[in-house]
């Protein structure tokens, strides 16, 4: 998914001392359903573990980046709150 950094929180580190950063995505594009095109637009949560964490900190609110990821619920409490885990990320800009 590509999309523009919208909000980063600071990098923070777990109890267990693993980086890890919070951020907010937005996501544009025109998507083709049902032999229609359809315009997509949607704010997506995103959380980013380990080395990754420290190298997505230096990215700048309006870049744009390419994610790949899978998704998990949120919190055991919280399961139809959805976050991208990001494995994989690249800057676009």
């Amino acid at each position: 998914m590509e999309g523009v950094l919208f909000e980063r929180q600071p990098l923070r580190h777990t109890p267990a001392g693993l980086p890890v950063i919070e951020a907010l995505i937005v996501h544009r594009s025109e998507q083709i359903e049902a032999g229609q095109s359809r315009k997509v637009e949607c704010e997506v949560q995103i959380i980013v573990l380990g080395k990754s964490a420290e190298a997505f900190s230096l990215i700048e609110a309006g870049e744009k980046v390419a994610i790949h990821g899978f998704l998990a619920a949120k919190s055991m409490r919280r399961r139809q709150d959805i976050v991208l885990h990001i494995e994989e990320f690249e800057l676009l800009n």
